[in-house]
């Protein structure tokens, strides 16, 4: 009896095994593709592909938070309010599906307040106060969970330079925050291989807000 349940222990083992390389093998490739993506077609396909692992490892929440990532990019790409609104409704069910997994984890509530801000900048007049709302929950439940998640952080200060633009305020009140944000990301972005650990350039393009010194004297 000993002799059988070592066998199929180890049995079980070898399928875990060759389960996890295999996911590991096609998430690989697809977030090649992913990194290459340039194009409405190309974010599509992309999106078809973690749809297919997710449909073979639903249990693992990588393949639909990559999908959802897709379909954020691509309602920022399309011009046409409805495919928005439509490439939003996909993400928005992918990041639900993950928090049906594990309804704890940072990452998934800063995507999920990217795809608050997504609905958002479709009509900011109409839309402002429910979404800018939404996503700042979302941040907050992400931070409560991971208080340096750099996504998180970015995101936060990308809405009020966002909110301080839409009301004509001084944007230039976030560069310390921005900076400071900058300096220590490779810190905060220590993460696990093919976890998410973007959101370095999108920050990058807030310092435009910011004046640049060349010295403790000279403002450019």
């Amino acid at each position: 009896m000993k002799k059988i349940t070592t066998t199929l222990a180890l049995f079980l083992s070898m399928v875990t095994m060759a389960n996890t390389t295999a996911f590991n093998a096609a998430m690989s490739s697809a977030l090649s593709q992913f990194k290459s993506a340039k194009s409405l077609v190309d974010f599509q396909n992309t999106a078809n592909t973690f749809n297919r692992i997710s449909s073979t490892a639903n249990q693992e929440w990588l393949p639909s938070y990559y999908q959802a990532q897709c379909y954020i990019y691509m309602s920022f790409m399309d011009q046409d309010v409805i495919n928005k609104d439509a490439y939003l409704d996909l993400a928005e069910s992918a990041i639900n599906h993950i928090l049906e997994l594990e309804s704890n984890h940072s990452e998934v509530y800063a995507l999920q307040s990217f795809m608050y801000t997504g609905r958002l900048v479709i009509d900011p007049m109409t839309r402002g106060k429910e979404y800018s709302m939404l996503s700042m929950v979302s941040i907050k439940k992400s931070l409560a969970i991971n208080a340096t998640n750099p996504r998180a952080l970015y995101l936060q200060l990308s809405n009020e330079v966002g909110m301080a633009a839409f009301f004509g305020t001084d944007k230039s009140v976030y560069c310390d925050r921005i900076n400071a944000l900058l300096e220590n990301w490779d810190t905060y972005n220590k993460v696990a291989e093919m976890h998410p650990s973007w959101g370095k350039s999108q920050l990058e393009g807030l310092t435009s807000n910011c004046p640049t010194t060349t010295d403790s004297t000279q403002i450019k």
